[in-house]
């Protein structure tokens, strides 16, 4: 459960603790703040109970006994009652309670008054409790006798106009409501806080497609300044070291094909024309492995641009080919699906997984399945498979399969490198399995540089 509550994202876990603090924060100021608002509403209860009083006192002392009583319906309201009595009961002599209320009542009006606690005294003789919690204003229900000149007795029914349940429901939905503010903008400063986060993670991601991507603007904080500054630093010493490794394969190349080229000229005055033939084939098969590998170096997919493709009319194109060159290909899927990729490398991913479908499998089915966000291309053959064991060796460069891949169908061993390459900088990968009935599936999945 605790899991289930607790955020995944950073931003949230930021924004829950700063909530939950400010929280406790508030319901260990409430009790205090309670007890001030329930001190402040008793004495300005207080103080306005016996102004008022005084005053009608004052309005009855001169009127008669039938002038009082015509006057009694105007005087109530529904926080003072007021009666007319010509004595007071026993019983509410005997529960007569001189407070503060009455000492100040009394001091007023020159006489004695008695007071006594109406809610306090039903509820003891209920059972029940007195009210709620002391920290809260409940209602205070208070009679009041003052006696006046004629030996008769005015008796005060009033209570506070502030009832406890109301006040409480106010005050908790004031806390509600502050806590909801809080909460929002807690999230809101938590996504700003961790905005760099995101950001930082974006440009790893395309960094790891794309070793030529912008460097990250240097803006914020101090310290994010300095992060991104290390980042573009690093982006930069491996741009630095892709481009000098591509320089010296090419310098090598340069000087491999100058001596190629001598011994070319020096195969020509070999008598024997077999023997000839043999030397002549040798370095054709060196000049094509210096070729792949200074391609397979350059990485042309770090430098082409992606743009919108029509992945399913590509793949079309490439069995069209083939199969105008007397090869037995098939295509299943769609007949458009447009993702965003780099076209020309992924068109030499593609070509180097046929050619080997073709060459070793005799015939290919590919099969085109599109998905949110990437898309899958399955290219399966009738060969005679990979063993298991050698599943990823096949990814090096330079390795062939012997005998399981024939010598014949030539190649250099870094057809499947260059896919694996192609693959992984579209955010995808490349993955083997062999059927059960004979042959092999290779799994291409390839994402929509577009999707974010």
């Amino acid at each position: 459960m605790m899991r289930w509550l607790w955020p995944a994202g950073l931003a949230g876990r930021l924004a829950l603790l700063l909530a939950l603090a400010l929280i406790v924060v508030q319901l260990i100021t409430l009790p205090y703040f309670l007890r001030q608002q329930a001190s402040a509403a008793a004495e300005l209860f207080e103080r306005s109970t016996v102004a008022r009083i005084a005053h009608i006192v004052a309005l009855f002392e001169p009127l008669s006994p039938a002038g009082r009583r015509q006057l009694l319906p105007a005087i109530n309201s529904p926080y003072l009652d007021v009666e007319l009595f010509f004595e007071p009961t026993a019983t509410a002599r005997a529960a007569a309670d001189e407070t503060a209320l009455a000492a100040n009542l009394s001091a007023r009006l020159q006489r004695q008054v008695m007071i006594k606690r109406v809610g306090q005294e039903q509820a003891e003789e209920q059972g029940e409790p007195g009210g709620l919690p002391s920290l809260l204003p409940g209602q205070q229900r208070i009679a009041v006798w003052v006696p006046l000149a004629d030996n008769s007795w005015l008796r005060f029914s009033t209570h506070s106009d502030l009832p406890a349940l109301g006040w409480v429901a106010h005050m908790s939905a004031q806390l509600l409501l502050v806590c909801l503010a809080l909460v929002v903008f807690a999230v809101v400063a938590a996504r700003q806080i961790t905005r760099p986060i995101r950001t930082f993670v974006a440009a790893a991601e395309r960094l790891g497609t794309d070793v030529n991507s912008p460097p990250i603007p240097e803006k914020g904080s101090q310290e994010l300044r300095r992060a991104t500054r290390v980042f573009n630093t690093m982006q930069e010493r491996l741009q630095r070291y892709v481009e000098d490794r591509t320089r010296m394969l090419a310098a090598i190349s340069h000087d491999l094909r100058t001596s190629l080229t001598r011994l070319r000229l020096r195969t020509r005055f070999i008598a024997d024309p077999q023997q000839r033939a043999k030397a002549e084939q040798d370095l054709e098969q060196m000049d094509a492995m210096l070729a792949s590998t200074l391609s397979f170096a350059r990485d042309d997919a770090a430098s082409e641009k992606p743009v919108d493709v029509d992945l399913a009319k590509l793949l079309h194109t490439l069995c069209d080919d083939l199969i105008d060159l007397g090869e037995e290909v098939e295509y299943c899927g769609p007949e458009a699906c447009t993702v965003c990729c780099r076209p020309l490398a992924l068109q030499r991913a593609v070509t180097n997984v046929l050619s080997n479908a073709v060459n070793y499998g005799r015939r290919a089915r590919v099969t085109l399945e599109p998905r949110v966000g990437n898309c899958e291309i399955r290219v399966e053959d009738d060969g005679p498979g990979i063993p298991e064991a050698r599943m990823e060796a096949v990814f090096e460069p330079f390795v062939r399969l012997d005998p399981a891949r024939n010598r014949s169908t030539g190649g250099s061993g870094l057809g499947l490198s260059i896919a694996r390459s192609v693959m992984r900088s579209h955010g995808g990968d490349i993955t083997l399995v062999n059927r059960s009935g004979g042959g092999l599936v290779v799994h291409m999945v390839l994402a929509d540089l577009a999707t974010p």
